[in-house]
């Protein structure tokens, strides 16, 4: 079996952790998602701004990917650093008439942890059907869905196009990544969008990460993560949301972005909104602003013509 370095298993650590902070907020009815605790079991209750926080993450990407599969007829969904990731599985149980073929990859010690919770579940399996498990146990392969799961360092370019190259790479392509790519250093970023968008003549990438580490809680935000054993080693390259839209100017025609502060108001529905707002008191509004202007999502497109999902509702 691979050996774990450090990094690894504090990226695991942190996976687990993001996963137990999903779960709070669904037990707390944020939304709604059957699948999470099939990879972890059970968590302690979070704080209302976590709770709020991964309510509008997860109620952006379950809209942008939902409305991607809807208007397609045939289309590819790639999850780069998916960790935990159940957006899949809500994604088969909701179009199970649609034709989506669905990527996840992430570190191997990832992978193979998430493969023996596919192993595990009598739920997952009845959704996935039979699968097809490397001997390494670095891969799995649905045998009824079009989902591939396979463990590869995303610094690795040339490795990750050749374990994509049994899908489609003609047809329209969604390429999402949370929480990744302030991981990896700025010049294998740039190699990986280089490669996707050589790759995918039609492709659109949604990404969502850390920014803004010069003020006061920027600087918090990185030597916590640093203490933790995992360094926003690329957080530095691109510290401003204009710098973010310059980088992807360099590959993409259309460029969409936004801090979180400002998506929970125009990238939500309002009703939804309100309905959650009653769920629990939050009197921590000037720390929650603070903390949402340092986390941002951008949307990016190929071709302008072709877009069929924005940020803002």
């Amino acid at each position: 079996m691979q050996q774990k370095n450090s990094i690894q298993i504090h990226v695991e650590d942190t996976n687990a952790e993001a996963t137990a902070a999903k779960i709070s907020a669904i037990k707390h009815k944020y939304f709604q998602d059957e699948f999470s605790e099939e990879l972890v079991k059970g968590s302690s209750k979070k704080d209302v701004l976590i709770h709020r926080g991964y309510w509008c993450r997860f109620n952006i990407f379950h809209r942008i990917v939902s409305t991607y599969i809807s208007k397609q007829q045939k289309c590819n969904i790639i999850s780069l650093g998916s960790g935990y990731d159940t957006l899949p599985f809500i994604m088969w149980q909701t179009y199970q008439n649609n034709e989506f073929t669905y990527v996840e990859v992430d570190l191997p010690v990832v992978v193979d942890r998430k493969i023996n919770k596919l192993k595990e579940s009598n739920k997952l399996k009845t959704l996935l059907g039979e699968y097809i498990i490397s001997q390494n146990k670095l891969s799995a392969k649905s045998l009824y869905k079009n989902y591939l799961l396979f463990g590869e360092d995303l610094c690795n370019t040339e490795q990750l196009y050749q374990q994509l190259k049994s899908i489609d790479f003609t047809i329209p392509t969604l390429v999402y990544a949370e929480c990744v790519l302030t991981y990896i250093n700025s010049e294998s970023t740039n190699r990986l969008l280089d490669g996707l968008t050589k790759w995918f003549p039609h492709l659109t990438f949604l990404n969502y990460e850390m920014f803004n580490p010069n003020d006061q809680f920027g600087k918090m935000m990185v030597q916590n993560f640093e203490y933790r054993g995992c360094p926003l080693v690329g957080i530095d390259a691109f510290p401003s949301l204009q710098a973010h839209k310059d980088r992807l100017n360099t590959w993409f025609n259309y460029v969409e972005i936004y801090d979180m502060k400002t998506l929970y108001q125009i990238a939500t529905d309002s009703e939804e909104r309100k309905r959650i707002e009653k769920l629990e008191l939050m009197d921590e509004w000037e720390e929650w602003n603070i903390m949402q202007s340092h986390y941002l999502v951008s949307l990016a497109n190929k071709d302008q013509a072709e877009l069929i999902v924005n940020l803002k509702i």
